[in-house]
């Protein structure tokens, strides 16, 4: 007997919007899979330097009801940060009533990045008895992140933790960084989500004889360490010329196409801006294997995503990537590790390592299809209604 589908309210910090419109788009997934078996409304809140009044952008994305409010910021000293704090409240209020509207109740919020729109779960928890569980992304909450917390966002942090029903991390390495601020709320994790009728096997076509590595992320250097792959290739291109990367990045590449310049390996680089979904699933299939060299970060989508097109993963040994990638579906090397990562990269290249792309895929299907992780929610989302006695 099927479940009777749940009211959902996502709210999130994170979300697709006009001013960057990859920003939280695992967010957006997350809500596309959740929506498979429960109704669910998402709704987000963002400062505008454009907008002169409160903007509703409502719209529709694979059966999702998306409510994007934007307010208008000011910059003005002192007074700046009351007129935003004021605007903010009025356009969560009226995205709230929209989102109420369109789900009739709620019965659960799903609160996604827990700053800034934690504030706004832990009120609703608390006056209107709307229970909410967490979903965490951000990698700051990491030992060995660049960007940690100030001491004020982490005891906002931890007040929204400590009241959330369950707090659902997307690594296990990122859930026990939470747990110290947590304290003994229930926890588990939940992957990233991939789309994989789009992201699936397709016969590489190769690149004039050479392996193809891509690489696609922010591009952000301290985070990312984009600039020790070109270091590493350079060095790689003394050795062999049979290889060829690409990297796909939202992000200000233009220090990286600096650096390629200088290092003369102009011909073994290719950058790419924005890409849709399914240019980026192409991308990866048309790819010998993902090349990551970062210095931290909790799961990337983008692992997720060359796992179900059955393409192996070159990573550091970071933080929660070795949770899913293993001898069979990839290659780890230590963080900072250029040497090593050169020999794999020239191993690689030999054809020294064989993956098989079926085990690769089935294993991505189990863990970050569509299905497999809504039917997660749902579960959580039943063991806290239960226990409330909804």
């Amino acid at each position: 007997m099927l479940e009777k589908r749940k009211k959902i309210l996502f709210l999130s910090s994170w979300y697709p919007c006009d001013f960057n419109p990859t920003n939280g788009n695992f967010v957006q997934k997350h809500a596309e899979s959740v929506h498979l078996n429960n109704d669910v409304v998402v709704l987000s809140v963002f400062s505008s330097l454009t907008d002169k009044k409160i903007r509703v952008d409502h719209s529709k994305s694979r059966g999702v009801n998306e409510i994007i409010v934007y307010y208008p910021k000011s910059n003005l000293f002192l007074i700046g940060y009351l007129l935003n704090l004021i605007s903010h409240m009025k356009a969560f209020q009226s995205g709230y009533r929209i989102a109420k509207s369109l789900l009739g109740e709620i019965q659960l919020i799903h609160l996604n990045v827990i700053y800034p729109l934690g504030f706004w779960a832990y009120i609703l928890k608390n006056f209107k008895r709307i229970p909410y569980v967490v979903t965490e992304h951000s990698t700051q909450y990491h030992l060995s992140s660049d960007r940690r917390h100030n001491s004020l966002k982490l005891l906002f942090a931890r007040i929204v933790l400590r009241n959330a029903s369950y707090v659902l991390p997307v690594s296990n390495d990122l859930g026990n960084n939470l747990r110290k601020l947590a304290n003994n709320a229930p926890y588990e994790v939940i992957s990233n989500v991939v789309d994989d009728t789009i992201f699936n096997i397709k016969e590489t076509q190769g690149f004039f004889g050479k392996k193809r590595f891509i690489h696609i992320s922010t591009v952000n250097d301290k985070h990312k360490n984009v600039s020790g792959i070109i270091r590493v290739l350079a060095e790689l291109e003394k050795e062999t010329k049979d290889f060829h990367l690409d990297i796909v990045s939202d992000g200000n590449f233009t220090y990286l196409v600096e650096m390629v310049n200088e290092l003369k390996i102009n011909d073994f680089v290719t950058f790419h801006s924005t890409k849709t979904t399914e240019e980026i699933a192409h991308m990866i299939q048309q790819s010998d294997a993902l090349l990551l060299f970062s210095n931290y970060e909790n799961f990337p989508c983008v692992i997720a995503e060359a796992m179900m097109c059955g393409i192996p993963v070159i990573s550091t040994n970071v933080n929660g990537i070795p949770e899913h990638v293993n001898s069979e579906s990839g290659i780890l090397v230590d963080r900072g590790d250029a040497i090593t990562l050169k020999k794999v990269l020239a191993e690689f290249i030999s054809d020294k390592y064989f993956f098989d792309k079926n085990i690769i895929r089935n294993y991505a299907l189990k863990n970050f299809s569509y299905q497999s992780v809504s039917l997660k929610f749902s579960a959580i989302y039943s063991k806290v209604l239960y226990e409330i006695g909804e």
